[in-house]
Formats: C-alpha cells, sequence, structure tokens
C-alpha cells in the first residue's frame, strides 16, 4: 500500500504534460485613476444623484478601460472604519468626489454637486480632470 502511495505521488511530480511549461503568474492590476466618491451612512437624493452620475460618467467614458482594471470608480462611506486610512491618505475629511492618478488628485465636488441633476455636465467635468490627472 505505502508503495503505490509512493508511486502515485512520484508520478504526478514526473508528469510530462507540465514539462517545459512556464509558471502562470498572475498579475494584480492597480487602477491607474481612480474617482472617489467619499460620503457618510446617511445621504441624501442629491449625495446618491452625484454618485450614481459620476459613476456612470466614468463608464461611458472609459468603458475598456474600467472593464480592464485600469480605472476605477470607489463609493467609500466615511462612517466605517476601513475608509479611514484611504482617506487621511487623500486628506478627506468630509463628503468628496476626487479625480486621483499618482500623486495628482482634482477635487469636483462643488462642481458635481451644483450638477447633480446633469449627467452629462457632470460627464465633461471628470473627462477633463481624468485628462488632467494623466499629463
Amino acid at each position: 500500500m505505502l508503495t503505490l502511495a509512493l508511486t502515485m505521488i512520484m508520478v504526478s511530480f514526473s508528469n510530462p504534460s507540465h514539462a517545459g511549461k512556464k509558471p502562470v503568474s498572475l498579475k494584480v492590476i492597480t487602477p491607474k485613476v481612480v474617482v472617489y466618491y467619499f460620503h457618510f451612512t446617511v445621504r441624501c437624493t442629491t449625495c446618491h444623484a452625484v454618485e450614481n452620475n459620476s459613476k456612470s460618467a466614468l463608464t461611458s467614458l472609459y468603458p475598456e478601460k474600467v472593464k480592464a482594471g485600469e480605472y476605477a470608480f470607489k463609493g467609500i462611506n466615511l462612517d466605517d472604519a476601513p475608509s479611514k486610512p484611504i482617506a487621511k491618505k487623500l486628506g478627506v475629511g468630509g463628503q468628496m468626489l476626487l479625480v486621483v492618478c499618482d500623486d495628482k488628485k482634482i477635487d469636483l465636488t462643488s462642481k458635481v454637486f451644483l450638477y447633480a441633476q446633469e449627467p452629462d455636465k457632470i460627464k465633461a467635468e471628470i473627462k477633463k480632470a481624468v485628462e488632467k490627472v494623466l499629463h
């Protein structure tokens, strides 16, 4: 019985179907551009509109980049303890919409709240901000 078990182990390690193949490497994609929407648990209709329209704008402007994980939208609840480190890192103390790329960030909070019910204007502002943080 022991001989059979050892033989099975040896066969599995000497399987010729794996000979000459390179190991598969998993590449973790870190988004290059992130649109962060920082909010609190209690939100009004306007707050929800800002989040939904901003997320929709990024997705419709850059569908392939979003799908590939290069661009991302992240809603962050400031009332949740795990959000504290990213809020501190980005200097966020309250409700805010930021477009971030590396060490560049653009605060669109006042514009997106002004245009909360105007998705096309939010889309235009996000496009300008993304182009600016990339250059």
